[in-house]
């Protein structure tokens, strides 16, 4: 079956985001229900953390139906530009947390405590993809631009 072009692209694009929203609504509600039935503060505290990412995912997914449906989003050299030092130093503070969380896991007896340092692990080393991201689009404009 062909990809559909344009609109029914647009159309098919935020439709799918829009359903995947009210899974994510859903999950929020489940995880509010199950903090409320227990008090084993490691489960609440998993589903705190599952709560925050699904709150996460619906603002990421309303950012991308806004970016289909309102305005495109670019990154321009200027937008980079004026805050690039601070990205750098931002950089260097993830891949110390990194850094601290593999020694920690590596130190760690409990398996709760290995489980929560692995979520930090991976999440640090997320927010360290995600700046990567951020300077492959920068290496991509100064390439674009012969610089």
């Amino acid at each position: 079956m062909p990809k559909k072009s344009g609109p029914e692209r647009v159309e098919k694009f935020v439709n799918t985001l829009r359903r995947w929203q009210g899974i994510e609504r859903e999950s929020m509600n489940m995880t509010a229900e199950i903090m409320e039935e227990t008090t084993n503060p490691f489960v609440r505290m998993i589903m705190e953390i599952i709560r925050h990412d699904s709150l996460m995912h619906h603002r990421v997914q309303q950012f991308l139906v806004d970016s289909v449906t309102w305005e495109n989003v670019n990154v321009s050299r200027e937008d980079l530009a004026n805050i690039w030092e601070k990205i750098e130093l931002h950089d260097k503070m993830e891949k110390q947390t990194l850094k601290l969380a593999e020694e920690l896991r590596e130190e760690a007896w409990s398996p709760i405590h290995k489980q929560m340092l692995d979520y930090l692990l991976n999440d640090e080393k997320k927010h360290d993809g995600l700046l990567d991201q951020l300077g492959q689009i920068k290496k991509g404009m100064s390439r674009s631009s012969g610089a």
